[in-house]
């Protein structure tokens, strides 16, 4: 698999000469006739080197150019529509009215990098909402997409890391790790480009930016610390998004609307819900819920007592949210929730889970070290209550919300529900429990036409 940003010297599906051995041709062409001392160029080196800058040019004129008409104008419409109703909430690294006002301008048919991060969107969605965009969306599958903006990786001038081309590596990250598993290299080298282009737009360029992109750019470095928390507590590798000398208050987003955010952009479309209702309280609390597991992993030593205090700071990290944000059990949501804030209730309460269950595997292993038995047992009860609370969320929760959390969401299920398959003080109940988050299991983990991922029960 080709990863983006790889130059080729052929076209991997026409065969074609590319710009590149089309410019060392045009050198060399001109390089003997000036060996030889003849007169002005040819007419065909002429129109060799006329189409050699046309392709380096920023803003080719022809809609194939940059190819997105290959996807089909339809879906393409049908999957960013679904990506700011469905997804946007918990990934706001968009604004719409700006994003939606270049598209129809026809951006994307001239700027590659615009037409790059529109066909990222469209791969996350796919990729994420497995089950409601095989419907409409057969045609449009992560690969493509990739294909698609590799080949306009190929001839587009390097003018510097901006914004768009970080939310486009972020973006094909987590589409690929959806589609392939946790452990898909290509995921992990997209997700490292993001990571590094955020640091030094952070470090290098933030007060230059406009207030717009201040914002957007914030969202997303707290996004991939997410990200990388994640998988961290996982197992796998942590790249280190955080450095020694941040100052994390001034890195949060502020917590405005996207109307508040632009408000001289008239281009407001249908009522938007992300005009009326900001989803900026909702990622600063996850990155709170983030940061009491890194601060955690930085402890030189570990010990009960500390592992302990964390335990009890998680426990707590979501006392004070906004009541659009707290789960209710099985009452009627507050009536200044909506679909967005439901999304964004599940992935808090859910990755809070999550880091809990990750401390007291921490707390078990320490616990059998040091033949703590009593602290094993209270650890074997909380590992219960953690269970019980995440089966009461998937099974209260509409399956259409939980699949708006995307993909992510399997892998964080399957690591919370293994403490089932060391339980010893009810083994009944542990298989009960274990049978209905298998079943749930298989519902969300939809794979069209039996593709399997890393992450899918028949790959297990």
């Amino acid at each position: 698999m080709k990863i983006v940003g790889l130059h080729m010297d052929l076209d991997g599906e026409t065969g074609n000469v590319t710009p590149a051995i089309r410019a060392v041709r045009v050198r060399s062409s001109a390089s003997m006739m000036a060996q030889k001392k003849r007169g002005p160029l040819n007419r065909y080196v002429e129109a060799e080197r006329q189409a050699e800058m046309a392709s380096l040019a920023p803003s080719p004129a022809s809609p194939s150019t940059c190819g997105l008409d290959q996807l089909g104008p339809a879906e393409v419409s049908l999957l960013i529509n679904d990506w700011f109703e469905r997804i946007h909430s918990v990934a706001p690294i968009l604004h719409r009215a700006s994003f939606l006002r270049r598209l129809a301008a026809g951006d994307a048919t001239r700027d590659r990098e615009f037409c790059n991060l529109v066909v990222s969107i469209c791969a996350a969605t796919v990729a994420s909402l497995k089950r409601k965009s095989s419907t409409y969306c057969g045609t449009v599958t992560v690969e493509r997409c990739l294909e698609l903006a590799e080949r306009n990786d190929t001839s587009r001038p390097k003018n510097g890391l901006t914004l768009e081309f970080c939310q486009t590596k972020y973006n094909f990250s987590i589409a690929l790790g959806s589609e392939r598993g946790l452990d898909d290299p290509n995921s992990s080298l997209l997700m490292a480009e993001a990571l590094a282009g955020v640091k030094y737009l952070i470090y290098h360029q933030l007060d230059q930016m406009d207030f717009v992109k201040q914002q957007l750019l914030k969202r997303l470095y707290w996004l991939i610390f997410a990200a990388e928390c994640t998988a961290g507590i996982h197992g796998r590798p942590y790249l280190g998004m955080l450095s020694p000398h941040d100052y994390v208050e001034a890195l949060k987003p502020l917590e405005i609307t996207d109307k508040e955010l632009d408000p001289l952009n008239e281009a407001q479309l249908n009522n938007w819900h992300g005009d009326r209702t900001t989803y900026i309280p909702g990622l600063n609390h996850l990155t709170n819920v983030f940061m009491l597991w890194y601060k955690c992993q930085q402890e030189t030593w570990h010990s009960l007592e500390g592992l302990q205090e964390y335990m009890t700071l998680a426990n707590a990290a979501l006392d004070y949210l906004p009541p659009e944000l707290r789960w209710r059990g099985g009452l009627s949501r507050p009536p200044q929730s909506n679909f967005g804030t439901d999304v964004q209730t599940v992935n808090l309460y859910i990755t809070q889970i999550h880091v809990r269950s990750s401390l007291l595997h921490q707390m078990d292993h320490l616990a059998h070290e040091r033949g703590a038995s009593a602290t094993s047992a209270e650890i074997t009860t909380e590992r219960q209550r953690l269970v019980d609370d995440m089966l009461a969320i998937v099974y209260q929760m509409p399956e259409d919300t939980l699949e708006a959390n995307g993909h992510s969401l399997i892998p964080k299920l399957r690591d919370i529900g293994l403490a089932l398959l060391h339980e010893d003080a009810d083994p009944a109940n542990a298989l009960v429990n274990l049978d209905r988050l298998l079943k749930k299991l298989d519902r969300l983990d939809y794979r069209p036409e039996g593709q399997f991922g890393q992450t899918s029960p028949a790959s297990v």
